[in-house]
C-alpha cells in the first residue's frame, strides 16, 4: 500500500491524519514520513479494519425501504381514487 492509498482510505472512511495518529499511537510526523518509506503492516491492517466497520455501519439495505416504497405508491394510489371521486360529484 502507497502513502497516497492510505490517505484515500483515510478519507473513505471519513477520518483525517490526527485520528490515524491517535489510533496508531504515532506522531503525524511518522505517518508523513511514510511518503518516502513503507507503510508499516500494522497501519495496512488498522486502516482496512477501519474501512471494514465504517462499511457496516454505513451499509443500508435497501430491501428496508421496499415496504415504505410500497406504501407511498398506494397512498398515490389513494389520492387519484380520491381525485376520481370528487370528479365523479362534480358532474352530477
Amino acid at each position: 500500500m502507497t502513502y497516497k492509498e492510505f490517505l484515500e482510505m483515510l478519507e473513505e472512511v471519513e477520518l483525517d491524519l490526527d485520528s490515524a495518529a491517535e489510533a496508531l499511537d504515532l506522531e503525524i510526523s511518522d505517518i508523513k514520513a511514510w511518503e518516502e518509506d513503507e507503510i508499516p503492516k500494522s497501519a495496512e491492517r488498522w486502516i482496512k479494519k477501519e474501512k471494514i466497520q465504517f462499511a457496516e455501519l454505513h451499509n443500508t439495505n435497501e430491501d428496508e425501504n421496499f415496504d415504505d416504497e410500497d406504501e407511498d405508491e398506494n397512498d398515490l394510489d389513494d389520492d387519484q381514487d380520491l381525485d376520481f371521486v370528487v370528479e365523479e360529484e362534480e358532474e352530477k
